[in-house]
């Protein structure tokens, strides 16, 4: 079994600090955007070729997470401990108006488990937030 656990990661702390670098809207009011972290385990690949993640996030969105990632250099290059990859996530949270999707580009390093990627919340929380 193949295993992502990342759990001190703040990665989607930083997708959301994308949208408001360290910072959030609640109810018209700026806040802190906690620590959220996610565990997750492969389980499978998709038909377009996508190697699938599934698992929790936890902090101020708390539900299942499914990754899509799909490597973005050649196939001679899937020996190699860090990947240029990109990915889908699709976060459905406990409180249905905390779901949401985005769609992230960056570095995979499967040696140590940590990721480094940034892209763009593309539907649900948050996703209203843009350009305001």
């Amino acid at each position: 079994m193949i295993r992502l656990n990342v759990p001190s990661l703040p990665f989607l702390a930083a997708l959301l600090g994308l949208l408001f670098p360290g910072q959030a809207v609640r109810n018209g009011q700026l806040r802190q955007v906690r620590e959220l972290v996610f565990s997750s385990e492969f389980a499978g690949v998709d038909k377009g070729g996508n190697c699938l993640w599934e698992g929790r996030v936890e902090g101020d969105v708390q539900g299942r997470v499914t990754i899509a990632l799909r490597q973005v250099e050649s196939p001679f290059e899937a020996s190699n401990p860090v990947w240029h990859v990109r990915s889908r996530w699709k976060v459905e949270a406990a409180s249905r108006g905390r779901s949401f999707k985005a769609d992230l580009e960056g570095m995979v390093d499967w040696k140590t488990g940590a990721s480094q990627l940034s892209g763009t919340i593309t539907t649900g929380w948050m996703k209203a937030l843009r350009g305001r």
